[in-house]
């Protein structure tokens, strides 16, 4: 993977080798809590956002224990993954609640729930620290299994503080490639974790089976053919839109030379709401823009989505993130009626 501002953002599984001055300016800050929060394998976008609402989940002992790890009987504040998100949807469908809590090495971490979005693992975590979190996040490594294979992808995501000492992270882990039909057994292996700059040892290990098939179907999927080229020199396609309840994404394509930028598509739907979709991974010249939730989700009623991308350089250097967005392409269009849908709108 070409390296670029996602990996310097990227606290929880990325390690790199040059030292970058991440002091951001009070609009950078606003635009970096707007985008996911604490964006990780993400660029800092507009608008400062609200803390989802926390409710506490008593958390029992779920499952087998394995050998060696003690699953702890614990409490600790945490969000569903809609909440967290900001998606005014119920995800009860589609959801595996896990619930399940280890701790090793002065670290509880509990895998809340996940959901299997077509291509995408979405795993809500919890943290505790027998010490104080001072940058309010831990960075972890993690391997995903999915029926005994391990599966190499990226991941994108967010952080937030609950107190002190606790964290709570929603990731989503790229699963391309992989055959994700059907009953899933999955094993996701954080192999350690880093805590104000100290390294805790695990493993926390966590087996559990999950089924995606029910989103899967329940996903709208529009091909798109739209184009458009940086000053670099790189060409960005966009492939496809996909929407279903955990939210929409447009999935693009790039080739890799040049210097990397941060896109946004930016517009309305016809109903004059505001709509932006933001990069949230990008892997081997592949890459995804999520729809932003913080003007809201997406009206249900909507038909047609208006968009144009803008871009910024990202430094070359260490430095600061410019705000200077420019369009890079012009307005195009994307029509949410598909014959398929037609009738139950109409």
């Amino acid at each position: 993977m070409e390296k670029n501002i996602y990996d310097l953002l990227n606290d929880t599984q990325v390690v790199l080798d040059d030292k970058y001055d991440m002091t951001l300016t009070k609009a950078e800050t606003k635009k970096m809590k707007s985008n996911f929060k604490k964006s990780i394998n993400s660029s800092a976008y507009k608008k400062a956002v609200s803390v989802a609402a926390a409710v506490i989940l008593t958390v029992g002992i779920l499952g087998t224990p394995l050998a060696s790890y003690a699953y702890e009987n614990v409490n600790l504040i945490v969000s569903n993954i809609a909440s967290y998100l900001g998606i005014e949807k119920n995800l009860d469908d589609y959801s595996t609640v896990v619930n399940q809590a280890i701790t090793r090495d002065g670290l509880t971490i509990q895998l809340n729930e996940v959901i299997l979005d077509t291509d995408q693992l979405v795993v809500s975590t919890t943290a505790r620290s027998d010490e104080k979190i001072e940058k309010g996040y831990i960075g972890m490594d993690s391997l995903i299994y999915i029926n005994g294979k391990r599966i190499n992808g990226g991941a994108s995501g967010s952080s937030q503080s609950i107190d002190d000492y606790t964290v709570e992270e929603v990731i989503n882990h790229q699963l391309d490639n992989a055959d994700l039909s059907g009953d899933l057994d999955v094993k996701i292996m954080l192999l350690s974790a880093e805590v104000n700059g100290d390294t805790r040892r695990g493993p926390w290990v966590f087996e559990f089976k999950t089924n995606g098939d029910q989103l899967a179907l329940d996903t709208h999927e529009i091909k798109l053919d739209y184009a458009f080229t940086l000053d670099n020199g790189q060409r960005i396609a966009l492939e496809k839109y996909t929407s279903n309840d955990l939210g929409q994404k447009i999935y693009y394509s790039k080739n890799r030379q040049g210097t990397s930028y941060d896109i946004a598509l930016q517009g309305k739907d016809d109903l004059g709401n505001k709509v932006e979709f933001f990069m949230t991974h990008e892997e081997d010249g592949k890459g995804i823009f999520k729809l932003s939730t913080i003007d809201g989700n997406l009206n249900d009623d909507a038909r047609v989505l208006t968009l144009t991308p803008y871009a910024v350089k990202f430094p070359e250097q260490s430095g600061k993130l410019s705000n200077d967005y420019k369009p890079v392409g012009p307005e195009f269009t994307i029509d949410l009626v598909t014959p398929l849908h037609r009738d139950v709108l109409l």
